[in-house]
C-alpha cells in the first residue's frame, strides 16, 4: 500500500542534500518510490507532450500566474517584470535566477497574499490529482516542495509589507495550517529543522531567491533573509508539532546525508512495514 511523506524545512541546504539519500535507501528497500513536486510535474509533462491535457494544463494556467500576481507593478532596472505565458518559456529564460541577482522595486503589498491563494488552488489540485492517484497506485510519494511552505511564506511577505494587517494574517495562517495539516496530511511528515543563520553563512549573496527574503519589500538582503526564514522556522516547526510531524536536526551537509537521512529513512520504512 502507498503513502504520502512531505519533508518541510526553511529555504535551506538540507533537502537538497538529504532527499537523494533517502530515496536511495528507500528505494534499495524495496519501495517503489516516486518524487512530485508541482514544478517537477509540469517539467515531465511538457517532455512527454502531455501540457494540454488535465490536470497539467490547469497546473500550468496556475503556475504561470505566480509571477505576474508577485510581481504586478514591480521594476527591475526601471522596466516592468515580464513573464512568458508558457511554462517551457518560462524555464528557458532563466528569469528566476535573473531575479535574483536584480534590484527589484515597486513591489505591492497585496501581491504575496493574491499568491498565496494561487499556491494554496495548486497545491490542492496537486495533491488530488496526482499524489493521490499515485498512492493508490502502491507509490511511496515524496513531497519536498510543499503548499503550507509557500503560502505562508506569503502571508509573512504580506505582513512584513503591510504590518497594520498583522492580526488578520495570523488569524489566516492558522487556517491555513489546519487545512494542509487535515485535508492535505501526508502519512508521514518530516520537519528539517536548520538554523537560518549557518544556512546564510553558507550561502552565497547571489543565490538569495527572490521568494527566500522581505528584500523585495525593502531592506537589505542578507538580513531579510534571516526575518523571513527566522519567521518561517518558527511557523513551520508549531505546525509540525500540532500535526505530529517527525522532527529532524539537519544543520549541515554531513548531518543531511548522515544521521538526519537514516532518521528519515527509517520513519519511511517503518510506516511500510505497518
Amino acid at each position: 500500500m502507498g503513502f504520502g511523506v512531505q519533508v518541510l524545512g526553511i529555504d535551506g541546504l538540507a533537502k537538497r542534500e538529504l532527499l537523494p539519500v533517502v530515496e536511495r535507501r528507500c528505494r534499495a528497500a524495496g519501495l517503489s518510490v516516486r518524487r512530485v513536486s508541482w514544478q517537477s510535474e509540469l517539467a515531465a509533462a511538457v517532455a512527454g507532450g502531455r501540457i494540454g491535457e488535465y490536470p497539467y494544463n490547469e497546473l500550468e494556467r496556475l503556475w504561470l500566474e505566480l509571477f505576474p500576481v508577485f510581481f504586478a507593478d514591480a521594476t527591475v532596472a526601471g522596466r516592468p517584470v515580464e513573464t512568458p505565458r508558457s511554462f517551457a518559456k518560462l524555464h528557458e529564460s532563466g528569469l528566476v535566477e535573473h531575479l535574483k541577482r536584480s534590484g527589484i522595486t515597486g513591489m505591492r503589498p497585496v501581491s504575496p497574499l493574491a499568491t498565496g491563494w494561487l499556491e494554496m488552488a495548486g497545491h490542492s489540485l496537486l495533491h488530488h490529482s496526482v499524489v493521490r492517484p499515485l498512492i493508490d497506485e502502491g507509490h511511496v510519494v515524496i513531497q519536498d516542495s510543499l503548499g503550507i511552505k509557500n503560502v505562508l511564506k506569503s502571508l509573512f511577505m504580506a505582513e512584513f509589507s503591510a504590518p497594520g494587517h498583522a492580526p488578520a494574517l495570523t488569524a489566516v495562517r492558522d487556517h491555513v495550517k489546519d487545512y494542509f495539516g487535515r485535508a492535505l496530511a501526508p502519512r508521514v511528515g518530516i520537519y528539517l529543522r536548520e538554523d537560518p543563520a549557518r544556512v546564510l553563512a553558507a550561502k552565497n549573496a547571489r543565490t538569495i531567491g527572490v521568494f527566500d527574503t522581505y528584500h523585495a519589500f525593502g531592506g537589505d538582503p542578507g538580513q531579510t533573509f534571516l526575518d523571513l526564514q527566522t519567521d518561517c522556522a518558527r511557523e513551520y516547526e508549531n505546525f509540525a508539532r500540532t500535526h505530529g510531524w517527525t522532527i529532524v536536526d539537519a544543520h549541515d551537509a554531513a548531518e543531511a546525508t548522515g544521521s538526519a537521512s537514516e532518521k528519515v529513512t527509517d520513519t519511511i520504512l517503518a510506516t511500510a512495514a505497518r
